[in-house]
C-alpha cells in the first residue's frame, strides 16, 4: 500500500470514528456550553471513583450553608468520629448512596427545622459516563415550604475519560415534575401580603391568615433519590388531598417522568 493510500484510508478512519462519537455522544449539552472546561476533577486510585470519591470532588468544588454542613458531617464520618448533637449519617458504598440529617430548634420561634440531604450516582448505559445526584429539602416543623435557597435536587455528569464532574440542570435530566402552579408565587412587599401569577402578570392582594394558609397548601415537589433501586421518587407535598407520588424513571442515561 502507498504512503497516500494509507494516510487517507488513516484519515477516513479517524474522521468516521470522531461522527459516530459526535452522533452517539448523549450529552450535547455539555458540549454546546464547554462544561467540561472548568468541571470538577475526580481524584481516586483504581479503575473507576466510588461513591467516596464523587463525595470528596462535591465538596471540593462547593460553597456555601449547604456545603458547610454537609463537610462538617462528612469530615468526621472520615475520621470515625461521632457526629454532633442533630446530626446524622448513613452511608451505603455498596449502592452508592447517602443520606444525611440535621436537626435544630429555634426557641425564639418556637420552632425544629431539620434539613434531608441525599446524594448518589448512576453508571450509565455507555460505559462512559456516571451521573451524581444530590438533594437537600428543609422542613419547618415538619412542614416542607421549598422557600430555603438550597432546596432542590442537582445533576453532575461524570466523564470517565476526562475524568471530571460537570454540572448539568435538571430539567436537561428529564426531571421537571410539574404541579401547575409553577408560574404563581406568593410573597411581603410594602406592608402587603400578595400572591402573583408570573405568566398573566396578575397580582392580588392578602390578608395575613390568607398568606399563612396559602404557604401550608403551596404545592413543593421534594425528590427521594434511590438506595438500592434507579428510580427517583417524586412527591408533590402540601395538596389538600394528600401527597402524591410519582416515579422519575432512569433509562440508563436520562430521566423520564411518568406523569
Amino acid at each position: 500500500m502507498s504512503t497516500l493510500r494509507f494516510f487517507l484510508c488513516f484519515a477516513a478512519m479517524v474522521l468516521g470514528s470522531l461522527c459516530v462519537s459526535a452522533q452517539t455522544n448523549p450529552y450535547p449539552e455539555l458540549d454546546e456550553f464547554d462544561s467540561f472546561a472548568n468541571a470538577t476533577v475526580v481524584n481516586f486510585r483504581g479503575q473507576q471513583p466510588t461513591l467516596v470519591d464523587f463525595v470528596n470532588a462535591y465538596l471540593s468544588d462547593a460553597y456555601g450553608d449547604l456545603a458547610a454542613t454537609i463537610g462538617r458531617v462528612w469530615r468526621k464520618y472520615l475520621k470515625n468520629k461521632p457526629q454532633s448533637s442533630g446530626d446524622k449519617i448513613l452511608v451505603d458504598k455498596k449502592n452508592g448512596y447517602v443520606r444525611i440529617e440535621t436537626n435544630d430548634f429555634d426557641e425564639d420561634q418556637n420552632a425544629t427545622y431539620k434539613t434531608i440531604i441525599e446524594m448518589c450516582y448512576w453508571n450509565c448505559s455507555d460505559n462512559q459516563y456516571k451521573v451524581f445526584a444530590q438533594t437537600c429539602y428543609t422542613y419547618v416543623n415538619g412542614h416542607v415550604s421549598g422557600g430555603w435557597q438550597h432546596d432542590g435536587i442537582s445533576f453532575y455528569v461524570y466523564d470517565n475519560n476526562l475524568r471530571k464532574l460537570a454540572f448539568m440542570p435538571a430539567d436537561m435530566m428529564g426531571v421537571e415534575v410539574q404541579t401547575g402552579m409553577e408560574y404563581v408565587s406568593h410573597g411581603y412587599d410594602n406592608g402587603n401580603y400578595f400572591w402573583e401569577n408570573s405568566e398573566t402578570g396578575e397580582r392580588k392582594n392578602m390578608t395575613e391568615e390568607e398568606f399563612e394558609k396559602w404557604q401550608d397548601e403551596y404545592p413543593v415537589v421534594t425528590y427521594n433519590l434511590p438506595r438500592e433501586e434507579k428510580d427517583i421518587t417524586a412527591v408533590i407535598n402540601n395538596r389538600p388531598e394528600g401527597k402524591k407520588e410519582i416515579i422519575v424513571k432512569w433509562n440508563g442515561l436520562r430521566f423520564e417522568v411518568q406523569q
